[in-house]
């Protein structure tokens, strides 16, 4: 696979103002994170970034970064720290880049990838719940995976999987310090209709034998108009 590659510009200005005026020219803010300093403001071009993150892989994969016209000559190796989308509109609003050493381990989130189907669900009914869509891991730069999969054809109902289950390539570790659970086939849910309520034969209200009469209004007793 060929490396990913993106270019950037450092900026100067900050501000939602200017933000607002970048993303209207095509130009996506973002900021890159790295030892040595608090964090260098970039802008990055919309086209070529969504075309970066339209390839699979790409959110856990080292991409090569070269920022023009500023005094950080050369690429430099980077991760997609973040993506910052619009809440309901296809925009990306900001993004934030971490900078790493090659030989150095480093934390990342990578998404956990199902293959098959349960047997719980397939030939019973059963729901697959996902506990946790994606995991830390930890590992050097280089052997980051697009995901970590794991096959749930033989589970039934009642089955569930706990990361200590899970496995992965050589020089990866899932950091945790319980055994938390990753997913489980539940039974369906069943719906209970309610029962009707049986018609109870002379519901009507009968006048009870020797009741007395209302008391008549007290205009009537005592003979006012």
């Amino acid at each position: 696979m060929s490396t990913l590659k993106i270019t950037a510009e450092e900026r100067e200005h900050t501000g939602k103002g200017v933000a607002r005026k970048m993303r209207q020219a095509g130009r996506i803010p973002a900021v890159l994170y790295g030892q040595g300093h608090d964090g260098v403001s970039l802008s990055l071009d919309s086209y070529e970034l969504n075309q970066l993150l339209s390839t699979a892989g790409a959110r856990t994969s080292v991409l090569e970064l070269e920022v023009k016209g500023s005094e950080r000559s050369g690429s430099q190796n980077v991760l997609i720290k973040e993506v910052q989308k619009h809440p309901y509109k296809d925009l990306i609003l900001h993004m934030d880049l971490l900078e790493i050493a090659m030989d150095e381990v480093i934390s990342v989130m990578v998404p956990i990838e199902i293959v098959g189907t349960a047997k719980g669900v397939k030939l019973d009914g059963g729901i697959l719940e996902m506990k946790r869509r994606e995991l830390e891991i930890s590992c050097l730069p280089n052997v980051i995976p697009d995901s970590i999969t794991f096959d749930v054809t033989e589970l039934e109902i009642g089955d569930t999987v706990h990361v200590e289950e899970l496995t992965v390539a050589a020089g990866i570790t899932i950091p945790h310090d319980t055994n938390f659970t990753i997913l489980t086939v539940v039974a369906p849910v069943v719906e209970v209709e309610p029962e009707e309520e049986e018609e109870v034969e002379g519901e009507e209200v009968e006048e009870v034998e020797g009741e007395a009469p209302e008391k008549e209004s007290e205009a009537e007793e005592t003979g006012e108009e």
